[in-house]
């Protein structure tokens, strides 16, 4: 699931949108999530599409990670509209609401690292929750190193080479089944560690401040803009849906210009 390269463009990377809160940044994704959610016109889900994948390019995210990542609920979303969907134009709006929630909320994953996005859901739910939440980030890494090493264990000693699927899928199973084990002796001595270093029932994560708040507001105010055209055509559909061609050409024209000021910055 990318989860290395997912890491490395949260924590190391460095563009204005990583600068931003990640309070900010979970309103914003709100807010478009609020705009797919509240429009049934292609082009405005379309639009919203493209207006993130403006910030995606301004933002300098890898926008093969981001595709592959965005693409994975476009599938279901597929089969979902196929099996749903009135119409053709129905389907592609399915899918379309699909990619552009999935669009957003990978933008935020790529840009936050990890405790930060959990962070503010750990104050809002239970306790044991939002540990576990913030733990799994740890334990994700761990478990992936150590079923790697226990996959090319089981094929150094059972002399596979490619070619063989059965005796694969045999050495994975074993794989799988030494990890569960190892999983819940992770579990326990993260718990020990935990209890002696102080755990009391509840893990403190201090979120950082925004660099310049001036453009944790430009953020908000530009997510907020773009629910509000959803919802303006939402409601006076009948006036407005003959001009929504025109919605997509401002992403557009924002895509071209970043691609040009990064070649003449370049």
């Amino acid at each position: 699931m990318h989860i290395g390269r997912i890491d490395e463009s949260a924590t190391l990377a460095d563009s204005w949108l990583h600068r931003v809160s990640p309070v900010s940044k979970l309103l914003a994704f709100a807010l478009v999530l609020g705009a797919a959610v509240s429009t049934w016109n292609a082009l405005v889900v379309g639009s919203l599409a493209l207006a993130l994948v403006a910030i995606a390019v301004s933002a300098r995210l890898r926008w093969r990670l981001l595709l592959t990542l965005a693409g994975y609920p476009a599938v279901f979303a597929l089969v979902f509209a196929f099996s749903a969907a009135t119409s053709v134009l129905g389907g592609v709006t399915i899918v379309l609401k699909a990619v552009t929630a999935a669009l957003a909320a990978v933008i935020v994953v790529l840009t936050t690292p990890y405790p930060y996005v959990f962070a503010p859901i750990q104050r809002i739910v239970p306790t044991i929750v939002g540990d576990a939440l913030l733990m799994t980030y740890r334990s994700l890494f761990l478990l992936l190193e150590k079923f790697g090493n226990l996959i090319t264990a089981s094929r150094l000693r059972a002399g596979l080479t490619t070619g063989h699927p059965v005796r694969s899928a045999r050495a994975t199973t074993r794989a799988l089944g030494g990890l569960l084990i190892y999983s819940f002796d992770l579990s326990q001595r993260s718990y020990d560690i935990m209890r002696m270093r102080g755990y009391e029932g509840r893990l403190h994560v201090t979120l950082p401040r925004s660099t310049d708040r001036r453009v944790d507001v430009a953020l908000v105010t530009g997510a907020l803009a773009l629910l509000g055209v959803s919802l303006t055509w939402r409601l006076g559909y009948q006036a407005l849906n003959p001009y929504s061609w025109v919605l997509p050409i401002v992403p557009v024209l924002a895509i071209i210009a970043t691609l040009l000021t990064k070649e003449k910055a370049a």
